[in-house]
Parts: C-alpha cells; sequence; structure tokens
C-alpha cells in the first residue's frame, strides 16, 4: 500500500513537483547573503507541498491559516525559547500552545507545529525567524487561488477537514511529550531526534486513523533516506541554496520512487542547512530513532483505538 489512496498518482506530473525550489531557494539565498541562518524555514518547503501540491484539506483549508497559523506559533516558540527554560519544559509548552492554537482555530495545520518548537530544539532566539516564516506564509496564501486554477482538482481525495478530533489531539500530545521526555532528557540523542517534522509526521499519520506496521516502515526508510541525502548535501556542496536544491531534489525523488508523497520529509532534508557540522550517518541515525519511537507509539494508539471501537459496537 502507498500513501497514495486516490486513483492519480501522478502527483509529480508537470511542474508541480518544482514548487518548493520557489520557496526554498531565495530563503536559503538571503539567509547566506545575510549570514542570518535565523530566517531559514525548512517546514516552509513541507508546508509549499501540502497546500501547492498536493493540496491537503487539513492544510490548504484556509488562506488566512496558511498566513497566519504557522507565524504566530513561531512567534510563541520565539518567545519561549528566551524565558531559559529547560529545552525539554519549553518544548512540551511551545507543542501544547500550538495545538491550543490550532485547536482553538479549528485547523489541522500541522506545520505550525514544527514553526512552535523549532526554535526550542536548535536554539533559535532572533525575531527574524517568526518574520521569515510570516513572510513565507504570506507568499504561500496569496498564490493558494492561482496555483489551484492552474492545477485543477487536487491529487489527493477529499478528507474532512477542521480541528483533530479531541482524542486524537491529546494522544498525539502525550506521545510526542514522552518522547521529548525520554529520546531528549533520558537518552540525550541528538537534538535531531527531535527534529519537530517528525511530530507533524506522527501527528498527521495518527490523525488519518489508518496507521499500519507496512505504512509506517515505509514512510519512515523514506524520511531516513531524505534525512541522510540532506545531510550529505549539506556537508558535501559549501553554497547553501545549492546544497539545500539538491537536497530538495533528492527528496522528491525518493518521494517518486517510493510512491509516497510526504510533505515533512522535505523540511527533514532541509534541516541540515541550519546545523553545523552536521554528520550525514549521525543525523540519519537520529532521524530514524525519532521516527521509530513515534511511529510506534502511534501505531499502537491507533490500534486500541481501532479495538476499543470494536469492542464498543460489539456491544456487551
Amino acid at each position: 500500500m502507498t500513501e497514495r489512496v486516490s486513483g492519480d498518482d501522478r502527483w509529480w506530473a508537470g511542474v508541480g513537483w518544482a514548487l518548493p525550489f520557489v520557496v526554498v531557494v531565495p530563503m536559503l539565498l538571503l539567509a547566506s547573503s545575510l549570514g542570518v541562518h535565523a530566517i531559514i524555514f525548512p517546514e516552509g518547503a513541507a508546508l509549499v507541498m501540502g497546500v501547492w501540491v498536493l493540496a491537503l484539506p487539513g492544510w490548504a483549508a484556509s488562506r488566512t491559516h496558511v498566513a497566519l497559523l504557522p507565524a504566530l506559533c513561531a512567534l510563541i516558540g520565539t518567545l519561549i525559547v528566551r524565558t531559559q527554560l529547560p529545552t525539554w519544559a519549553a518544548a512540551i509548552l511551545a507543542l501544547g500552545l500550538a495545538l491550543l492554537v490550532l485547536q482553538s482555530s479549528d485547523s489541522r495545520l500541522a506545520p505550525s507545529l514544527s514553526a512552535a518548537v523549532l526554535p526550542i530544539v536548535f536554539d533559535v532566539e532572533e525575531f527574524s525567524y517568526p518574520l521569515a516564516v510570516l513572510a513565507i506564509c504570506l507568499v504561500i496564501a496569496a498564490a493558494m487561488p492561482w496555483i489551484a486554477r492552474r492545477r485543477g482538482p487536487p491529487p489527493l481525495p477529499l478528507d474532512r477537514p477542521g480541528r483533530y478530533p479531541l482524542e486524537v489531539a491529546v494522544a498525539g500530545a502525550c506521545a510526542i511529550t514522552a518522547w521529548i521526555l525520554l529520546g531528549g532528557e533520558l537518552l540525550a540523542l541528538p537534538v535531531a531526534a527531535l527534529a519537530p517534522p517528525l511530530f507533524v509526521s506522527a501527528l498527521e499519520w495518527l490523525g488519518q486513523g489508518a496507521c499500519t506496521l507496512r505504512r509506517g516502515l515505509r514512510r519512515w526508510l523514506l524520511l531516513v533516506g531524505v534525512a541522510f541525502a540532506g545531510a550529505l548535501a549539506a556537508s558535501v556542496v559549501g553554497v547553501p541554496w545549492v546544497s539545500g536544491a539538491i537536497a530538495l531534489t533528492a527528496a522528491l525523488a525518493i518521494m517518486v520512487l517510493m510512491k509516497t508523497p510526504h510533505p515533512p520529509a522535505l523540511a527533514i532534508a532541509l534541516i541540515p542547512q541550519i546545523l553545523v557540522g552536521v554528520d550525514p550517518l549521525a543525523y540519519a541515525a537520529a532521524i530514524g530513532a525519532g521516527a521509530a519511537a513515534l511511529y510506534l507509539t502511534m501505531l499502537a494508539l491507533d490500534r486500541r483505538a481501532l479495538t476499543s471501537a470494536a469492542v464498543t459496537a460489539a456491544g456487551p
């Protein structure tokens, strides 16, 4: 089974696959020319793919949400990191507040979670970060009608937009919190094991309500593969916008080969752009550890929910 459930598997047909470059390359060029890495927002590539290319209903349901929610969450994360709380406490607080923003806004725009937690995990204090997130999201939101007219019907079937069911939000938050405490605090794994796009990937998977071991393994392999490719590009190529473009190209190629279009994978491929001296094998291993822990937890939660539903339906 692939991630696709529609009859149209050619999401990469035409020039749609190239749209993430429209946002990512200028972002990296500007960051390099100004010498300010804080304006790099890896989840911007995921947003472009999810909103422009795949038109995911939970992400593309509202232009206003796309324009404002990630930037608001980025500001929240930047303010939290300045409080000097322990990293684990700051990350959990940012996660909780970002989920509260989504739920109160009736939105499933999960990249907002990544926008909130990224400053804490990667120690970004500059207010240029939320401003950059706002600028990127305004561009994405402004182009949505134009992209939609030229894309035609969305390549993925519609699902129910709106907030996450309360049980999904609570279970997902608990699972991610447990991993922050276990992986980041108790095991002291590299920060990449807590890469915020992993939280987006895991929560979205649980929210779909169709977790299977085979699908989880496919996503895990995808994330490990793009992590290695992105880190290798960053370590070998000294020009940020070139290495970023190579990382995006490799990630998109892996998605096509695996028939698994998964927007958070683009963010995973770009995170090495904000790390110093990243080792490809170590980065891929950290991403693999984080993804494995979160996916297995989400799989267990989903199976438990399905079992409970079946027992309830069967009656006494």
